[in-house]
Order: C-alpha cells, then sequence, then structure tokens
C-alpha cells in the first residue's frame, strides 16, 4: 500500500518533558509552531536546538521548559468592550478628519 502522507489527525504536536529535567522535545508538524522553532534554534542555539526531522513532515526540537505556556484568551466584560470600540471609534474618527 502507498501512503499518500498524513492526515490532519495524525499530523500531532507532542510536548515532553518530566519533573527532574529543565528541558522540554517537542516534536511537531504544525508549520507555524516548526517556523517559531527554526528560528529560536538559529538565533538562541544555547537554549532552543533541532534535533531531527521526523519524515512525512514532522520535526522535532528541544527547547527549555519554562518556555512552554498556556493562555487562555483573555475574557473582557461588556464594559471594556464598550470603552474599547469607542476608543476605537474616536481614533478611527481623528485618523478619518480632513
Amino acid at each position: 500500500m502507498i501512503r499518500m502522507g498524513l492526515s490532519r489527525e495524525e499530523q500531532e504536536s507532542i510536548f515532553l518533558f518530566n519533573e527532574a529535567d529543565n528541558k522540554a522535545a517537542i516534536y511537531t508538524h504544525n508549520k507555524a509552531l516548526q517556523n517559531k522553532l527554526r528560528l529560536y534554534a538559529q538565533e538562541r542555539p544555547a537554549e532552543c536546538q533541532f534535533v531531527k526531522d521526523c519524515g512525512e513532515g514532522g520535526l522535532e526540537f528541544v527547547c527549555p521548559k519554562t518556555w512552554l505556556r498556556i493562555r487562555p484568551p483573555r475574557v473582557a466584560s461588556e464594559a471594556q468592550k464598550a470603552a474599547a470600540r469607542a476608543a476605537l471609534a474616536k481614533a478611527h474618527s481623528i485618523n478619518s478628519e480632513p
């Protein structure tokens, strides 16, 4: 059987670390993440390293686990949203004056 590449479900990103080490292994098919990690590996080789091309689009990197974050979207109140809309409308009206 000839395989035509991985399905979207098979194109995983895996972050692997343990409590003893200060490094995390990152295996990913995500192009945006790959590009960021490649850039970090070039700019900061002492901290972030490209490990290998795993084939079929997956790459593996190692970086400090302190770089890993989970940030949920900020929740704005209705008052904050209204204030932001007003500020945007004011800025737009100032910029569009002749």
